[in-house]
């Protein structure tokens, strides 16, 4: 008896774990990430597909979030552009995914947020202020952050001898979710 009821506990657990936790459902309508790069000629590049996962407990808190894209979809505007963008970063169909760490946030929703970036084969960790606001079970999280891309083993990108893209580029994001209604227990 007590293994069955050892077994019947260890078989509930997962499913305790999994219900505390509840996927946004993110508006992609409402939300945007940008990239604004320094150059001769400024530009924004804009991601215009991504998954974006991010779980909320019982009590409204974000708890976990792995946004995941392919550089295919950063947009520049210029074709040409994209192109070389996509040769600068080896070929083929790179990815990058943020993978959130932790999120510390004040009552007004004022906050930082660290976590991993991955892309071009190197992993390192960023941390940036983040705003949230919650309204009726709905999530604006909004925050902005500069990075140089030579942290993730990429060169400077120069042209003719005259033009170079700065390696710092300021990412902002607006992302927008709903969660679901908790479930009755």
């Amino acid at each position: 008896m007590k293994a069955l009821r050892l077994l019947t506990s260890l078989l509930i657990i997962p499913l305790a774990l999994s219900a505390a936790e509840r996927p946004l459902k993110i508006d992609k309508g409402r939300t945007f990430i940008d990239v604004d790069v320094d150059t001769t000629v400024n530009f924004t590049a804009h991601l215009d597909a991504y998954d974006a996962k991010v779980n909320v407990d019982d009590a409204g808190k974000i708890k976990s979030a792995v946004f995941s894209f392919k550089f295919t979809d950063l947009k520049t505007g210029n074709p040409d552009r994209d192109v070389k963008m996509i040769e600068w970063l080896g070929g083929g169909v790179p990815e990058g995914r943020f993978e959130m760490g932790n999120l510390a946030l004040t009552p007004d929703g004022q906050g930082q947020v660290s976590g991993r970036l991955i892309f071009h084969g190197v992993t390192e960790r960023i941390e940036f202020p983040v705003n949230v606001v919650r309204d009726n079970g709905s999530y604006t999280v909004t925050g902005e952050t500069t990075i140089d891309y030579r942290t993730w083993n990429l060169k400077v990108i120069r042209m003719a001898l005259v033009m170079k893209v700065n390696p710092e580029v300021r990412i902002r994001f607006k992302l927008t979710g709903v969660a679901p209604e908790p479930v009755a227990k």
